[in-house]
């Protein structure tokens, strides 16, 4: 698994980014590596998580927010209140925001979503934005 999360990383930092190579591997990462629910070690207060499900350590999760299917976090990661994550990547030590839908998008470890109120799906998310105009986004 951290050999493909490496790959992934790497991907994400050239200054071009190949979207078919990175589709192609977050898919072949959550085939390979989503098979079943580890959520092991996570702060928060009643998640919903729809398998299948991997959290990294000492993930914090927020009041209602809803995890999954086909999900990888990152450790070390914070998930806002009112937060819904399908089908995506988050890679380590990313901070999403209150009220953020997220669908099939990967985000780039250390990314901080530092807003509220975002809805977004097939795109790559990377850096620290404290609002949307901020934040580069990568469609595929």
């Amino acid at each position: 698994m951290q050999e493909l999360i490496k790959k992934l990383e790497q991907l994400l930092d050239k200054e071009e980014i190949d979207l078919k190579e990175v589709q192609n591997l977050k898919a072949e990462f959550l085939k390979k590596h989503i098979k079943g629910l580890k959520i092991d070690d996570y702060i928060g207060d009643y998640p919903t998580f729809m398998e299948p499900v991997i959290l990294g350590e000492k993930v914090k999760i927020g009041d209602d927010v809803l995890i999954g299917p086909n999900i990888y976090i990152g450790s070390n990661s914070i998930i806002g209140d009112y937060v819904e994550i399908s089908n995506s990547i988050v890679l380590d030590n990313v901070t999403i925001g209150d009220n953020i839908k997220l669908v099939n998008c990967v985000i780039a470890g250390g990314s901080k979503l530092n807003f509220s109120n975002f809805n977004e799906k097939n795109c790559i998310l990377k850096g620290t934005a404290n609002s949307i105009e901020e934040l580069e986004m990568i469609y595929f």
